[in-house]
């Protein structure tokens, strides 16, 4: 009998020593793989961004968009010379912007529309069957009343967007805007549109922004 116990005994612990090993063993590759894991990657820019940010991104991309086509319509379309000079600048600055606004969406992986959408297209369809004999009124007018909507949403951004990349865009572009506004007015006051005309579209904006009146 005592033999057969201490036989018992002698199995017990040669079990239990084994279920020991065999748990350190299954262990191993466990730790060898959390150990293998990468850690992130702190100097990559985060992906995420807020439904705010993204569709600025995306109104801002249609925004340049119509521009460009409203500026190859005005080429086409007028014989004054300083409303093609304003047109000519719309198609320089707006393809510069475009590619700005074009490269910061994709960092968060943002595809932007090259083409237009109803609304946007529907406007530069009713410029091009603009009248020729009105046409300059009707696109410097246009631009006045686009540059003060854009003006307005990009000082928004530039002060409320939390994504920095997305301020510093808004802010930077600020000032083409402005500039576009004061050549538009010009414009129009060459083309004929009559000062309280342009009085009424400018008093949405601040007083600040609004441009100075070429003497």
């Amino acid at each position: 009998m005592k033999i057969y116990q201490n036989y018992k005994t002698r199995l017990s612990r040669i079990l239990m020593t084994g279920a020991v090993v065999g748990a350190a063993i299954l262990a191993v590759p466990t730790i060898k793989a959390q150990n293998a894991a990468p850690p992130p990657d702190s100097s990559q820019p985060s992906s995420k961004i807020s439904h705010r940010a993204k569709e600025f991104l995306k109104e801002s991309g249609q925004a340049n968009q119509t521009e460009l086509a409203m500026a190859n319509v005005a080429l086409g379309k007028s014989q004054n010379s300083q409303v093609k000079d304003l047109a000519n600048m719309m198609l320089t600055d707006h393809q510069k912007n475009f590619a700005q606004v074009q490269s910061l969406a994709q960092t968060y992986g943002i595809t932007l529309d090259t083409g237009l959408d109803m609304l946007n297209q529907h406007a530069v369809n009713r410029l091009q069957k603009a009248n020729d004999a009105n046409f300059d009124r009707e696109y410097t007018t246009v631009m006045l009343k686009d540059h003060v909507k854009c003006i307005k949403r990009f000082e928004k951004a530039a002060s409320d967007m939390e994504e920095q990349n997305v301020k510093q865009y808004a802010q930077d572009t600020l000032p083409a805007l402005r500039h576009h506004l004061q050549k538009s007015q010009e414009a129009a006051r060459n083309a004929g549109v009559e000062d309280s005309t342009i009085s009424s579209i400018l008093k949405d904006l601040p007083s600040e922004d609004r441009p100075v009146a070429a003497q």
